[in-house]
C-alpha cells in the first residue's frame, strides 16, 4: 500500500467513517498485521538496542532499520500473564482479579466474556485472525466429575476427550494452535482450536512442575512448531484480498532453556543466548513467509517482548562476558525497575512508517488496540481499552502537540504499582516488587516505603530521591490513586 493511499485511509478514519466500505476499494485496503511477542527477552538482548552485547539479532535489527525502534516501550507489566491481558484488551491487568502473579496452565479464563479484544475488533472489520503459540490467559477444562480441576498443576479429573472452552477462538481468533501456558507449567501439550492434539495421558515435566503431558512432547520442538504453523498460515493467504492478523506468541527465551539442535552452541552465553538467536531466526522465517506469499509490502510487522529477562537465568555470568540483558537498566523480569517492563519494540510498515526511525516517546504494549481502532475508524466503547492510547500519529509522522502518553503505569509481579510522569518515576514498594531477592539483600525495615527516581538524569535508578522531594511523591501518589479509582488512563 502506498503511503498516500494509507494517509488518505487514516484521514477517512479520523472523520469517523466505518471500515467496511473501505474494504471494497483495494487501493485503501488496511494492512495485514503480524505481531510477534517473545517471552522473557530483555531490552539488551536485541542487538539494535545493545550493539555491545553478545547476541546477534539481524532479523529483528532489519525490522528496526526498515521501520521504527522504540527505546522507551513498556510491556504493561513485568510478568507475562498481565502483559498478555493488556495486549489483548487494552486494559491493565491489575484492574482484574490477577493483581499479583501469573496464571497456571489449568487456571480459569482471565479475559472477561463480552470484553472487546484486539482480535475481535479486527475480525469485525474484515480481518482473518490467527494465533500460534503461548496463550497463558486461562481456559475452561471439561472434567469427569463436573468440578474444577482437582489440582493446580496435576489434576486427576480432566476429561481429555471433551473440547476446551474459553480458548482464543472464544475471544476473536479464527484459528489457534499453541499451548495453554508457559513450557514450565502443565499441561504440556499442543492445542489445536478447542482440543488437545493428543490426550495428556503421561505424567512428567518439561522444566519445573509435574503434571499431565502428551507422549513424546519436547521443549526444543516448541519454537520450530510455532514457526512452521505461522509460516504455513501466512503462505496460505497468498492472493487473498482480505487482510489478516497473526499473533505469534513465542515460548522463548523463557525457561526451559532448550534450543533446538540447529541452534545449540551458537552463542558464547550458553543456552539462553542460543534461544535468543533462535527467536531471531524465527522472526526471519516469518518474514520469509510474508515475502513468499507476496505480502511483505502490505504487512505491518511488530516485534516485542512481554517483560525482561529473568534474574534466575545466569545474568551475572553473562554480564561478566560483556552482555547486559537489561542493557544497563536496573532490574529484571517481575521487578518494578526498568529492566522488568522496558522491553524491545520494533516495527516495520512499508509505505506508512518511514524507515530508520528511533523514537524515545514512551509507549505501552496495551496501546495496540486503540492504535488499530484509530486506523480502522472504529470508535471504542467507553468500557473497552481503558488504558490504551493510539500511537498512530507517531507511527505516521503526523504532528502532535504533547506526548501521546501522559503517564506510564508500572506493575510488578507482587502487585506493586509505580508511575512515571515526565522525568519522575515513583515506585510504591520498598524493594524490587519481584519474586526473587525482593529487597536486594537489604533489611526491609531500613528501607523507605517508596522509591523516587529522576529517570531522565538517572535511568539506571541508582539514587532514591523520595526524602528530598516529598511534594513530588505526594503528587504522583495522588495521580496514581486517581487512575486506580477512575478505572482508566485513556480519556
Amino acid at each position: 500500500m502506498k503511503r498516500r493511499d494509507f494517509l488518505r485511509l487514516a484521514g477517512l478514519a479520523a472523520a469517523g467513517l466505518a471500515a467496511a466500505p473501505l474494504r471494497a476499494q483495494p487501493a485503501r485496503r488496511p494492512p495485514n498485521i503480524v505481531y510477534i511477542l517473545a517471552d522473557d527477552m530483555g531490552w539488551g538482548d536485541v542487538s539494535c538496542n545493545n550493539p555491545s552485547g553478545k547476541i546477534p539479532t539481524p532479523h529483528i535489527d532489519a525490522l528496526a532499520r526498515d521501520g521504527i525502534r522504540f527505546t522507551a516501550a513498556y510491556a504493561g507489566s513485568a510478568a507475562c500473564t498481565p502483559t498478555r491481558y493488556g495486549l489483548m484488551t487494552g486494559r491493565h491487568c491489575w484492574r482484574t482479579r490477577q493483581r499479583a502473579g501469573v496464571l497456571r496452565g489449568f487456571s480459569p479464563p482471565l479475559v472477561e466474556r463480552g470484553r472487546l479484544t484486539l482480535p475481535a475488533l479486527l475480525k469485525a472489520h474484515g480481518y482473518a485472525t490467527a494465533m500460534f503459540g503461548k496463550w497463558h490467559l486461562g481456559m475452561t477444562y471439561a472434567t469427569t466429575d463436573g468440578k474444577k480441576p482437582s489440582h493446580l498443576d496435576n489434576p486427576t479429573n480432566i476429561d481429555w476427550s471433551k473440547p476446551l472452552r474459553d480458548t482464543p477462538l472464544d475471544y476473536g481468533f479464527d484459528r489457534f494452535y499453541g499451548t495453554a501456558a508457559s513450557l514450565d507449567l502443565p499441561p504440556y501439550g499442543w492445542i489445536d482450536g478447542r482440543a488437545f492434539v493428543k490426550p495428556c495421558t503421561v505424567t512428567g515435566t518439561l522444566h519445573k512442575c509435574v503434571g499431565p503431558m502428551q507422549p513424546g512432547i519436547r521443549a526444543e520442538d516448541a519454537l520450530p512448531t510455532i514457526a512452521d504453523k505461522t509460516a504455513a498460515y501466512i503462505r496460505s493467504r497468498k492472493g487473498d484480498p482480505d487482510p489478516f492478523f497473526v499473533y505469534v506468541a513465542l515460548t522463548a527465551p523463557h525457561e526451559p532453556l532448550a534450543p533446538d539442535a540447529a541452534h545449540r552452541g551458537k552463542s558464547p552465553l550458553g543456552p539462553y543466548g542460543d534461544l535468543c538467536i533462535q527467536v531471531d531466526d524465527t522472526v526471519g522465517q516469518i518474514l520469509d513467509a510474508l515475502r513468499d506469499a507476496g505480502h511483505d509490502a502490505d504487512t505491518w510487522v511488530l516485534f516485542a517482548a512481554d517483560n525482561g529477562c529473568s534474574r534466575l537465568i545466569d545474568v551475572k555470568g553473562m554480564a561478566r562476558q560483556g552482555h547486559l540483558v537489561s542493557g544497563g537498566f536496573r532490574g529484571y523480569k517481575a521487578e518494578i525497575y526498568e529492566g522488568g517492563d522496558r522491553v524491545p519494540y520494533v516495527m516495520r510498515w512499508p509505505g506508512a512508517i518511514a524507515p530508520g526511525q528511533v523514537s524515545d516517546e514512551r509507549v505501552c504494549l496495551t496501546d495496540l488496540l486503540a492504535t488499530c481502532a484509530e486506523l480502522l475508524g472504529a470508535e471504542l466503547p467507553r468500557d473497552a481499552a481503558e488504558d490504551s492510547v493510539s500511537n498512530l500519529p507517531l507511527l505516521l509522522g503526523r504532528p502532535y502537540a504533547k506526548p501521546l502518553r501522559d503517564v506510564i503505569i508500572h506493575h510488578s509481579a507482587d502487585g506493586s504499582l509505580g508511575i512515571t510522569q515526565g522525568r519522575w518515576k515513583l515506585e510504591c514498594c520498598k524493594g524490587t516488587g519481584g519474586w526473587v531477592d525482593r529487597y536486594g539483600g537489604k533489611d526491609p525495615k531500613k528501607l523507605p516505603p517508596v522509591q523516587l527516581y529522576d529517570i531522565a538524569a538517572d535511568p539506571a535508578e541508582t539514587t532514591n530521591l523520595q526524602a528530598r522531594h516529598p511534594e513530588i511523591v505526594k503528587a504522583l501518589r495522588e495521580r496514581l490513586r486517581r487512575i486506580e479509582a477512575s478505572g482508566r488512563t485513556r480519556p
